[in-house]
């Protein structure tokens, strides 16, 4: 529940910005663990460097995939709200593509010297100071983006944020039904009886738009979403 505080408590009269993913209370842990990794642990003395490093790399390749695809459908969602017919939704073609665009920028920070010095000019031109080290050692972090794909998994199996507003957009535009809409909720580990209970009450309030109608999909909506997926 309160993640309906930080985004919006999703629904057919609730839409939601699609940020699901990013506030996951893991993506949240691994975000708070590279702040204090960062700024109290590498400045201290008894930290081991090699540590607060690998920490580093690992808190960073949890959330940042995860933050990126929220901004990506914040934008696209800004956009739909303009008029434009847009998935806003989190997929998990979007996931993958944030995750392989986190792992090689990664690795040619790690491996190239061009690159890691322009990283740096960038964090510089933000206003942040950074130190890279080169270090192919750390490439072993990549297995943490892992736990970035079941985070998102995971969000996509509970209809992420933002996908009933997506899906009545389309049904007022296209009269495209919500099933289609939502075909990849039970292949990435939603309860099929479940998601088929809503997808129900989905088409039901769609053509019989009502409080009566849209109070049964956030009943249903409910059900799912507390169930952790297979």
């Amino acid at each position: 529940m309160w993640m309906s505080y930080l985004a919006g408590r999703d629904g057919p009269n609730r839409p939601a910005l699609p940020v699901g993913e990013f506030f996951h209370p893991l993506s949240l842990l691994a975000l708070s663990l590279l702040i204090v990794n960062d700024w109290i642990l590498k400045p201290s003395l008894w930290a081991p460097s090699a540590l607060t490093g690998k920490l580093s790399d690992v808190a960073g390749l949890v959330f940042f995939p995860l933050l990126l695809t929220a901004l990506v459908d914040c934008a696209l969602l800004g956009l739909a709200r303009l008029g434009l017919d847009l998935d806003f939704s989190l997929r998990r073609g979007k996931l993958f593509l944030s995750i392989a665009s986190t792992a090689i920028c990664f690795s040619a920070v790690k491996l190239s010297s061009s690159v890691r010095q322009l990283a740096l000019e960038l964090l510089q031109g933000l206003g942040l100071s950074a130190r890279i080290v080169a270090d192919p050692s750390d490439l072993v972090a990549l297995l943490a983006l892992w736990l970035s794909w079941r985070i998102g998994m995971t969000e996509i199996a509970r209809v992420p944020l933002g996908r009933i507003e997506f899906v009545k957009r389309r049904y007022q535009r296209e009269g495209v039904v919500a099933g289609p809409l939502l075909h990849d909720i039970v292949p990435a580990g939603a309860d099929p009886a479940l998601a088929r209970d809503l997808i129900e009450a989905l088409d039901v309030y769609l053509s019989k738009p009502s409080n009566e109608t849209a109070s049964l999909v956030e009943t249903h909506l409910a059900a799912l979403r507390d169930l952790s997926p297979k």
